[in-house]
């Protein structure tokens, strides 16, 4: 009888520890999503007419899998995009290390 007891209040405390956590979770996708798309759209308006064709075609393949995965996945699609400016050679600061 303790057991059961024991086993309803560790199921009970799981259940409000998950619920705690998933409203900023929402937000924080929200918000990485939206970094995601405009990374994307500054990609596409940059200039890159200093850029060799061949690293400046590896930049737009990244640049472009990393857009698609803005809808989906804006975490790899922000480290896809982050790596298809450092292909061309522009460091984009991360949002941690701003003021």
């Amino acid at each position: 009888m303790n057991l059961k007891l024991m086993r309803s209040a560790l199921l009970m405390g799981t259940l409000t520890v998950g619920t705690t956590f998933v409203a900023p979770s929402f937000a924080f996708d929200a918000a990485l999503k939206e970094r995601c798309e405009a990374m994307a759209s500054r990609f596409k308006t940059i200039d890159v007419s200093y850029v060799a064709a061949d690293k400046l075609e590896a930049a737009r393949r990244q640049a472009n899998h990393g857009e698609r995965l803005c809808s989906t996945d804006p975490e790899v699609g922000v480290k896809a995009l982050n790596l298809a400016f450092r292909d061309i050679g522009i460091v984009v600061p991360s949002r941690d290390n701003r003021p």
